[in-house]
């Protein structure tokens, strides 16, 4: 699957402190994989230093993770903690 945009919500914070969650079907590899998230970077102007949570998996509740995300010119990468 892919990285969808009703499937992220902005909890509060200014672009490079923002805090996000995320729900997906998809498993934590694929959610922490390159690219994922370049969409977010103009649907919620994710940027360098915003934080995720990220539930995944089946029925959202798999996995949760805590990404850190870096955004190079568009190209968002997320770093697991």
């Amino acid at each position: 699957m892919a990285y969808t945009s009703e499937d992220m919500r902005l909890m509060g914070g200014v672009p490079g402190q923002q805090l996000f969650i995320y729900r997906s079907e998809d498993d934590a590899a694929t959610v922490a994989g390159p690219g994922y998230f370049d969409q977010a970077a103009e649907d919620y102007n994710l940027e360098t230093g915003d934080i995720v949570i990220a539930c995944t998996g089946a029925n959202h509740a798999a996995a949760i993770d805590l990404m850190v995300a870096a955004n190079t010119d568009g190209a968002v990468t997320v770093i697991t903690a």
